[in-house]
């Protein structure tokens, strides 16, 4: 989930060069974020299955179509899945603040991310995934009811990103607790949907970016992200950057070492 070649591994290093621990942290939001869920080490209930599913993903040898292509299912899922670990942080903050409103992820991590993050059925969908290809549907489906998740996931195709607001729209109002950017966008398409997300966001809700180092195009929109004045808190992970909009919070940027 990073750039790749030498332009990958000097982003790295500069990344361990600059980013900082708790220690550095003076925001008792961030620090708690800091103490309590990125540094926490407390195990990830349906962390087994999840990782049997994105280690399979990773090895098969199969071949899907994408836009007429035939893409090695390995290598898109390399791109689009998060490594255990960042998994692994969002079900903790999840636990952490117990967050039962809506997620949303755009871009199909082929179920892996739902495996993770589930939080049962309460008989309504809390649950939302969006892609642009019917096949990488098909195998988030097949993968979801293959390692038995416990919370209803609602999947639809798109193809605009209009669609995704207008079907969003349709749900019940709540917080949005996650909102998951994980499928590049071009820039218009990514600040229709964050202008729209912005302020459906629960003030302990986030925008989730899992692209912003797959291109220098995507790095500049996540830079665009943390400057816009209604994101008081943003989280520089390196592989994910998380975005809050806390109107409690004085502005400013972390760049922390995970």
């Amino acid at each position: 989930m990073s750039l790749q070649g030498l332009f990958g591994i000097v982003d790295y290093i500069l990344y361990l060069v600059q980013s900082t621990n708790r220690h550095g942290v003076h925001s008792p939001f961030v620090y708690h974020f800091t103490d309590a869920v990125l540094y926490d080490k407390s195990p990830c209930l349906f962390e087994p299955a999840a990782e049997l599913c994105r280690k399979r993903m990773i090895q098969s040898k199969r071949r899907i179509s994408l836009d007429g292509q035939e893409l090695s299912l390995s290598k898109i899922a390399l791109n689009h899945i998060l490594s255990a670990k960042y998994n692994r942080l969002l079900f903790r903050w999840i636990q952490d603040q117990q967050l039962g409103n809506y997620i949303v992820e755009i871009g199909s991590s082929l179920g892996v991310s739902p495996l993770y993050l589930q939080r049962g059925n309460v008989g309504i969908p809390r649950y939302f995934l969006f892609d642009k290809h019917k096949s990488q549907l098909k195998i988030s489906e097949f993968n979801l009811q293959e390692y038995g998740c416990q919370e209803s996931i609602q999947m639809f195709h798109y193809q605009e990103v209009d669609e995704i607001i207008v079907q969003l729209e349709r749900q019940p109002d709540a917080p949005i607790d996650l909102f998951i950017i994980n499928q590049l966008l071009s820039a218009e398409s990514f600040w229709k949907l964050v202008d729209w997300v912005i302020p459906r966001l629960g003030d302990k809700g986030c925008i989730v970016v899992t692209t912003m180092r797959h291109s220098t195009d995507q790095q500049l929109l996540w830079q665009q992200l943390q400057n816009q004045t209604e994101i008081t808190v943003a989280i520089d992970l390196f592989a994910m950057g998380m975005a809050f909009a806390r109107s409690s919070q004085v502005k400013e940027n972390f760049l922390l070492r995970y």
